[in-house]
């Protein structure tokens, strides 16, 4: 008797302990696909909440009855944004700071939230309109706190999940809008600049978070990618190509900076693009060259009609310089602020149909690399540098042991006569190349007595 009590005791704990242990949740699902309907009517824009906050570096608390309606477009899953989620409508968009974290649980990009604002509080992180739950003093200094549990679960209504807007096509002539503040952006035909391609998002030893230049392919550049440490890309290498960048604007006393939700968001599929700058010489041919640089005010970029002057790496070119009286053109990276430079000062059009002959002088001084080579090319039109295609011309050039009687400087040494090719009907540019790095390849080169006959 005492055992089938016994017996029967038991498996009803069991079956009680089984019931119990399938009704607790012990990971999280996905977020539901369809969510809950919410009864509840916005009564103002994201952007007229934020025309609330009215005082810079402070807190202003939300006294009236209002509601705001937005998408989620930015969670917390990737990590690289912490306790925070970003919500926008039509009008705009506002960073959304919580008290605790893995908020893509409840709020994943695409679903659709209402905030009963009333007793929420708004303030601002160096430019950025945040809502918080309130604050707290310490040291007699009020700090943020964000919304609590208890306030989300009065104040924050989870309506359906679906897609998140389309991001608003930018360019970066438009990155200090503030209209586009905390709204989801894309950016087309851009690349990061040289020195940060092939680097880490981020510092995942440290957990530090790092920025990250970005350029149009345009010429426009100065856009920040900023990515925390805690990221979970932040060892990713950032890509060595162009293409289309996809993330939350956003600012920092002033400087542009996108956010990126994972590494989708960026869609880098094409080869760099060549960001020009100096001068083309358009389409201007000349039969016979003979230039050797004088009257050019020294100190200044070498314009000469017909020439193009480019950086196609950094933003140094040829300039003139002088000595002793004679005017020649150099090229340096000594004291560059560039990772790389690579500087290309180009002829104008020379006709090819019968055989021309070339010739210049070159020389260096402080020398530190072979930074000088000389090209043609028989499709360069004048002006679209980057689809032209260049071939090594061989001359002599000056050698490190062509030193003057001053061993910081060379003698200068002629290159010898130099054929160029015959194309019935075409024409050449030549081009002098330079390459130098601000590091250590900083040797000047310089030509002069450029000829063509």
């Amino acid at each position: 008797m005492k055992n089938t009590l016994a017996t029967k005791i038991g498996m009803a704990l069991a079956l009680v302990a089984f019931v119990f242990y399938s009704c607790v949740k012990t990971e999280f699902d996905e977020p539901p696909i369809t969510g809950t309907p919410v009864d509840v009517t916005p009564n103002i824009t994201i952007k007229e909440l934020k025309q609330l906050h009215v005082t810079p570096e402070g807190f202003d608390k939300i006294t009236e009855d209002k509601i705001i309606e937005g998408v989620v477009v930015m969670d917390d899953r990737s990590g690289n944004f912490y306790k925070t989620i970003v919500i926008q409508d039509a009008s705009g968009g506002i960073e959304v700071k919580f008290n605790d974290g893995f908020l893509y649980n409840q709020y994943p990009v695409g679903r659709t939230i209402y905030i009963k604002c009333k007793d929420l509080m708004l303030t601002d992180y160096a430019g950025v309109t945040q809502i918080i739950g309130g604050t707290k003093e310490e040291a007699g200094v009020l700090s943020e706190v964000g919304i609590t549990e208890a306030q989300a679960r009065e104040k924050v209504l989870k309506g359906l999940v679906g897609t998140a807007p389309a991001p608003r096509v930018i360019t970066m002539s438009q990155m200090n809008d503030p209209n586009f503040i905390s709204t989801l952006v894309r950016l087309e035909n851009v690349q990061f600049i040289k020195a940060d391609s092939d680097k880490t998002y981020a510092d995942p030893i440290a957990k530090s978070s790092l920025n990250r230049t970005l350029e149009e392919c345009n010429g426009g550049e100065g856009l920040l990618v900023r990515s925390s440490g805690y990221a979970d890309f932040a060892a990713a290498k950032t890509p060595d190509m162009s293409g289309t960048i996809t993330g939350i604007l956003s600012t920092f006393n002033g400087d542009a900076q996108l956010y990126l939700r994972n590494l989708e968001d960026v869609q880098f599929t094409t080869p760099r693009c060549i960001i020009l700058c100096g001068t083309t010489g358009g389409n201007v041919s000349v039969d016979n060259i003979n230039e050797a640089f004088t009257g050019l005010p020294s100190n200044q970029d070498v314009t000469l009609n017909g020439w193009s002057n480019v950086g196609a790496d950094g933003c140094r070119t040829w300039r003139a310089s002088a000595f002793s009286g004679n005017t020649y053109a150099q090229a340096t990276a000594f004291s560059s602020q560039d990772p790389s430079n690579e500087s290309w000062l180009i002829t104008p059009a020379i006709p090819v149909s019968t055989q021309k002959t070339f010739s210049f002088e070159s020389s260096w001084s402080y020398f530190r690399h072979n930074g000088l080579s000389v090209w043609y090319s028989t499709n360069y039109d004048g002006t679209n540098f980057s689809a032209a295609t260049w071939q090594q011309i061989n001359c002599t050039l000056a050698t490190e042991t062509d030193k003057d009687t001053n061993p910081n400087f060379s003698v200068w040494v002629p290159s010898g006569n130099v054929a160029l090719p015959v194309v019935n009907g075409g024409k050449v540019h030549i081009g002098f190349k330079y390459v130098g790095t601000g590091a250590a390849n900083t040797t000047t080169w310089r030509i002069d007595n450029v000829k063509v006959n």
